[in-house]
């Protein structure tokens, strides 16, 4: 396209760190983009107005994407910003990943107020976190822990462990950083007061997806005259490296089920050979994690998430090609 002067319309919701990642993406597009256009719609989801019930008990993840996906739908939005993590398996029809923005930090983190580390958190301690998938994997290394749901965003739940309803909470460690980078430098030192543990994937594998931004859009057809710039944007913003490992996680995680709270985990990371490990957590009775691991080709991502669900034992065994 030899003009790229028109206006661009971006969804996202209205929380501090999905702003965030909206500018971060728009930030992007601007880079390859200068004469484009962007106006962000903040927008109020179910997920973001309900923060009594665990998520499960009203519709899990879907919940953040479902008000997005109206307004891309009927024309409101060009592009809905969601954390890769949170997107539901099945989009509403006529929809699609449009692109994906390089990857963060994948890890997850063990906040405390004090900085005493997990292995010597006492007997009984409690953890905030509404995540089976941590749960499991926490549990699984150091077996004297409890657990509590939480919900909120981040600086909520901090706010929660700074009051001692939490002796120490699990959140996503590119979250943590995009907020302490992109914050002001007085909301910056706020953070500073507490301590954070950044967990080894070897402990705790993080959620598929977590860390990447994606962008949602329409698939071809529904205005005409709006798809061929999107589409431009979308290849020049993506990052295909992100975009295969997201493809083979979340190819896992809609195997197994695909739940918002599924028994399961997945990171995907670059071959020095040029394709791609896929390493996976399962745990057949929602106890005991079964770790594996699996090599395929960048171009057959989604092939290889799927080889690395048939890996596992679904009598509720460990089944061949364990890497434990």
């Amino acid at each position: 396209m030899k003009s790229m002067n028109y206006k661009v319309y971006i969804g996202t919701r209205k929380s501090r760190l999905a702003l965030i990642q909206t500018e971060i993406a728009a930030k992007s597009i601007r880079e390859c983009f200068p004469e484009a256009r962007i106006v962000i719609r903040p927008m109020s989801t179910q997920g973001d107005r309900n923060q009594d019930q665990s998520l499960t008990s009203f519709g899990g993840k879907g919940v953040f994407t479902q008000e997005l996906e109206e307004a891309l739908l009927a024309g409101e939005i060009d592009m809905a910003i969601h954390s890769a993590k949170d997107m539901p398996m099945e989009f509403a029809e006529g929809t699609k990943i449009g692109a994906v923005f390089p990857r963060g930090d994948a890890r997850d983190v063990v906040v405390t107020r004090d900085g005493t580390r997990c292995e010597d958190l006492p007997p009984g301690a409690v953890v905030g976190t509404g995540s089976l998938r941590r749960r499991i994997q926490l549990s699984a290394t150091y077996s004297q822990l409890t657990f509590k749901d939480v919900r909120g965003n981040v600086k909520t739940r901090l706010e929660k462990l700074a009051d001692g309803q939490y002796d120490a909470l699990v959140l996503a460690a590119a979250g943590l950083c995009r907020l302490r980078e992109w914050e002001s430098p007085e909301e910056r030192r706020w953070y500073e007061r507490f301590h954070y543990e950044y967990l080894d994937t070897d402990v705790m594998l993080p959620a598929a997806g977590q860390a990447i931004i994606a962008a949602q859009t329409r698939k071809p057809g529904r205005f005409p005259e709006k798809d061929g710039y999107i589409e431009a944007i979308c290849q020049a913003v993506t990052d295909k490296a992100a975009w295969a490992q997201l493809a083979a996680e979340r190819s896992f995680l809609k195997a197994c089920g695909g739940s918002c709270n599924a028994p399961a985990a997945a990171l995907a990371k670059k071959d020095p050979s040029g394709g791609l490990i896929l390493h996976t957590v399962y745990a057949p009775d929602g106890i005991h994690p079964i770790r594996k691991t699996g090599k395929g080709r960048m171009d057959e991502a989604e092939t290889l998430g799927r080889q690395a669900w048939d890996a596992y034992d679904h009598d509720g065994k460990e089944g061949g090609r364990s890497d434990r």
